[in-house]
């Protein structure tokens, strides 16, 4: 067999192969099956290979009006301003003065997960926010999702638990919750597990986890 047939016949097998794995994954993914309690208990408390994940972009303040009108959605809006004007579509008014600052947004995904698969529970929070860059934030909308293979979301919720929006808050925390049901291989046997993360974001756009459990 030639060189070069020879190297054709091996890229062709590594594509097979290639095409193989990613079909077994895709299968597996399809196919989870519910554990023993003992052993679903260890996956659900075993450390995740990628414990957590944060993305960041820069938005306008169509967007971050739009993500208020999103299911479940926290928004919380600076007092005595338009939302229009929290989010930099109008000229900001505050304490009786047109400012010629306009306040700039965000948008971000922060996730955090526990276990591993097929009992991963992963609670991500997404939040858009404006602030008058180093100065305060104007405006944040905030909702939390939540997922897993085997371990269906039960709830989830958000709150406020520092900082805010107005004059005088350069950052604020939220705290996003979910509460897990997995299953195991006895039907009438549901594990059940809750987890929550805490985001920081601040009036320059900076993210940071500050907590989870």
């Amino acid at each position: 067999m030639s060189v070069r047939r020879a190297a054709a016949l091996a890229m062709l097998l590594a594509a097979a192969l290639t095409a193989t794995l990613a079909l077994a994954a895709l299968t597996g993914a399809a196919t989870a099956t519910p554990l023993p309690q003992d052993q679903a208990q260890a996956l659900m408390t075993a450390p995740a290979d990628v414990p957590d994940g944060s993305s960041t972009q820069s938005v306008d303040g169509t967007a971050a009006l739009d993500a208020s009108t999103q299911p479940g959605a926290d928004t919380s809006i600076e007092s005595g301003i338009s939302a229009q004007a929290a989010v930099g579509l109008a000229p900001l008014n505050e304490g009786n003065a047109i400012s010629a600052t306009r306040p700039v947004c965000w948008a971000n995904s922060a996730w955090h997960q526990w276990g591993t698969w097929p009992y991963q529970q992963r609670v991500t929070d997404t939040t858009y926010w404006c602030a008058v860059f180093g100065s305060h934030i104007t405006y944040r909308s905030s909702t939390t999702t939540a997922s897993g293979t085997l371990c269906g979301v039960s709830w989830r919720a958000h709150a406020l638990i520092g900082g805010g929006v107005g004059p005088g808050f350069t950052y604020f925390t939220i705290r996003a919750s979910a509460g897990f049901s997995c299953e195991t291989a006895i039907p009438w046997i549901t594990l059940h597990t809750t987890h929550h993360v805490d985001v920081k974001r601040t009036d320059r756009g900076v993210t940071t986890f500050v907590g989870s459990g």
